[in-house]
């Protein structure tokens, strides 16, 4: 009796473990299927709301420089890029963008700063900052440019009173409006690697499968082994 139970109790938890991963595939399709909607371009003249696509034109300021450490891409490890971006829609109104992830140096020094001083064209997403834990609470006070364990920007906000708190834009495409042919993401050693989801929802969907694979297993080898029981025990 005991090992039915147990096996009854394991059955139902891998039941569960797979209804959440493939609950977890649907949100992430969903979520996926509202950045799509959401592609054509909005305006910062009107509310924004997180997935909001934006296509606007500006100036970076890159003497404020954000360098978010402990950033790995294809097994190297380096930091992602943020710089504030001054729109011309709303010069007033600061905003900080994600350009992408660069490669660290062989030392432990920061990255020199694109210059990106001219006029671009930005596109991207409205987000907000990724949640991440730090082992100990790092200064509101920055020296530029800075190294910082997770985006902050109400710690940034402090020091640039223009910026932009509650939202951040993830780049999706920067143009030189000077020479618009040019990639200004690649032409800075810039690589965006910033997705709406980090798993997609096919890998929740496998996983979803693999568990109720796993139970199906369990309650068939459970059936066996009761069936043979019960043969010995007429014998």
């Amino acid at each position: 009796m005991g090992f039915l139970i147990l096996t009854v109790v394991v059955v139902l938890l891998l039941v569960k473990l797979s209804h959440w991963q493939w609950t977890r595939g649907e949100q992430k399709a969903q979520h996926l299927a509202q950045f799509e909607a959401n592609q054509a371009p909005g305006s910062l003249a009107s509310a924004v709301q997180k997935g909001q696509f934006l296509a606007i034109d500006g100036q970076f300021r890159p003497e404020f420089a954000v360098w978010l450490d402990n950033q790995t891409h294809q097994g190297r490890v380096g930091y992602r890029l943020f710089l504030p971006f001054i729109p011309n829609q709303q010069p007033s109104r600061w905003w900080l963008v994600e350009l992408g992830w660069v490669a660290a140096p062989a030392v432990r020094a920061l990255p020199a700063v694109p210059a990106l001083a001219s006029r671009y064209q930005l596109s991207g997403f409205i987000d907000t900052p990724s949640r991440r834990v730090v082992l100990k609470k790092e200064t509101t006070s920055h020296k530029w440019p800075a190294r910082v364990q997770r985006i902050d920007l109400q710690a940034l906000k402090a020091q640039m009173p223009a910026l932009e708190a509650q939202w951040l834009i993830r780049a999706e495409k920067l143009v030189d409006v000077t020479t618009p042919s040019t990639d200004a993401l690649a032409q800075a050693g810039v690589t965006p690697v910033w997705q709406p989801v980090v798993m997609p929802p096919v890998k929740h969907y496998g996983y979803a499968l693999q568990w109720a694979l796993m139970a199906l297993a369990v309650s068939i080898g459970a059936g066996i082994w009761w069936y043979k029981t019960k043969q010995r025990e007429a014998v």
